[in-house]
């Protein structure tokens, strides 16, 4: 009776045991939770994609990130800074996600995309006017070709293949309106840049100040731009969830059609204000 007495309390120990265990988990991650959600997030955000992103901290790629947050209640402070740097402190995980950010190889087991994109987008060509075009297609550009780029950017896959073979020569610089003032000077044979409904090329032509200089000609394709969570962040799995679920209420109570709508109108009415 003594010997089955005392395995029976080593049994009722371990079991004990293995369940203080289990609670001291479960009471881990919920207040890992509970600090997570009672701090606010740091999302870096480029300085120079108006008007998607601004260096005053607006714009409506920012405006919806910080509305989808708002929906799940997380406060989100967001650091402006040039997109090369947004993208490098994400892949480290300095930054809990950096927007806006389309699919790469290089984000591979560093970077998890937004199961929404924030927007679509073209990658088209623009060209000096008065070097007129004999070519009205991607493919038949000529090796050598030097296209103005932005430092960090992702382009489409069509265009990467293009500059691996040599047939397009990269000049970057830090704004797609530093790429149209150059395109306008000749000093580049031709400018890659993102635009959309909200984003449109005569806009982008306004804003740097190049009217009658320079004109849209062909695309590279078709881009979708999301924001990228860090996967080295301790803090980025927990935010892209929080994300994603903000992302989809703002989508089914109107707030994102409201954003863009506020948007369009803003731009129809303004005249945009040159970058850098």
């Amino acid at each position: 009776m003594r010997n089955r007495f005392s395995c029976d309390g080593v049994l009722s120990r371990a079991a004990w045991q293995k369940a203080m265990a289990v609670f001291g988990f479960l009471l881990f991650v919920n207040s890992g939770i509970a600090w997570a959600q009672t701090k606010s997030l740091i999302i870096a955000v480029e300085d120079d994609a108006a008007p998607w992103s601004l260096a005053d901290g607006t714009g409506y790629a920012n405006d919806v990130v910080v509305a989808a947050f708002r929906a799940v209640g997380v406060d989100v402070q967001l650091r402006v800074m040039p997109y090369a740097r947004c993208k490098r402190m994400a892949i480290s995980g300095d930054v809990v996600a950096c927007l806006s950010m389309s699919p790469a190889p290089e984000f591979a087991g560093v970077i998890e995309l937004s199961a929404r994109p924030l927007f679509t987008c073209y990658a088209g060509y623009f060209y000096n006017l008065n070097k007129p075009l004999r070519i009205g297609r991607q493919q038949d550009l000529s090796k050598g070709t030097i296209v103005g780029t932005v430092i960090g950017y992702e382009y489409p896959p069509s265009f990467e293949a293009l500059r691996q073979r040599g047939v397009i020569v990269l000049e970057e610089s830090p704004s797609e309106e530093t790429n149209l003032r150059k395109l306008a000077l000749g000093r580049v044979d031709l400018a890659l840049l993102n635009y959309n409904e909200v984003k449109s090329p005569e806009w982008l032509i306004s804003r740097a100040g190049v009217e009658g200089k320079v004109g849209p000609a062909f695309r590279a394709g078709m881009l979708k731009s999301y924001v990228g969570f860090s996967k080295k962040n301790p803090r980025g799995a927990w935010a892209l969830l929080q994300f994603n679920k903000g992302h989809r209420l703002i989508i089914a109570n109107g707030t994102l059609r409201r954003i863009g709508a506020s948007w369009t109108k803003r731009l129809a009415k303004e005249k945009p204000v040159r970058g850098r």
